[in-house]
């Protein structure tokens, strides 16, 4: 005699699958938010050490600046924005519909100058920006203070703290000296 399932177990297999699947979501998904912050760290460290190598490949000094409390950042030579007519560089655009439409498999190939989805640059501490960084220090453009990078290697003394919307960050440091960054692990600090 073939015996089939009652509706009792069908519902209580159900259950049992919604169950599991509520305790599961939220470890999944936090582990998600923690990958993308930890990512995100590593994004400013890898484009500092594109300015960096850009800089002694030009000879020429290059800049690091990023939205404050967004996620763009730019990577500029400081000759481009001394320049004169170089308003346009100095100011921060406006997010274009392009830019929201910005699809997170995108982040992938790193093709866009900015953060994952949800994660921002809380604050920052430069410790001390040179004169002839003129421009590219004006504070109502919208970027931040520019972290130096030289062609001998050195670079400013830098601290950024880059945030996820639950809270949590990372601190980005560069050592001046060496031009060498590193990644906290992932905290809840509030400032630098």
């Amino acid at each position: 005699m073939r015996r089939g399932l009652t509706l009792f177990e069908i519902i209580l297999v159900l259950a049992l699958l919604v169950v599991i699947a509520g305790v599961v979501t939220p470890v999944i998904s936090n582990s998600i938010a923690h990958a993308r912050l930890a990512s995100s760290g590593e994004m400013v460290r890898t484009a500092w050490g594109k300015a960096r190598l850009a800089a002694m490949q030009a000879g020429e000094p290059y800049v690091f600046r990023y939205e404050e409390g967004g996620s763009r950042y730019q990577i500029a030579q400081l000759a481009a924005l001394n320049a004169e007519g170089a308003d346009d560089l100095n100011t921060l655009p406006a997010l274009s519909e392009e830019d929201e439409e910005y699809a997170e498999a995108d982040m992938l190939r790193l093709s866009k100058s900015r953060l994952p989805t949800d994660i921002v640059f809380a604050t920052g501490q430069v410790a001390a920006v040179p004169q002839m960084a003129g421009p590219a220090m004006a504070a109502e453009g919208g970027w931040s203070q520019p972290i130096m990078f030289y062609p001998d290697g050195t670079t400013s003394d830098a601290a950024v703290l880059v945030a996820s919307q639950e809270g949590e960050t990372i601190r980005v440091t560069l050592r001046g000296l060496t031009g060498l960054s590193r990644a906290s692990d992932i905290g809840r600090e509030e400032s630098l």
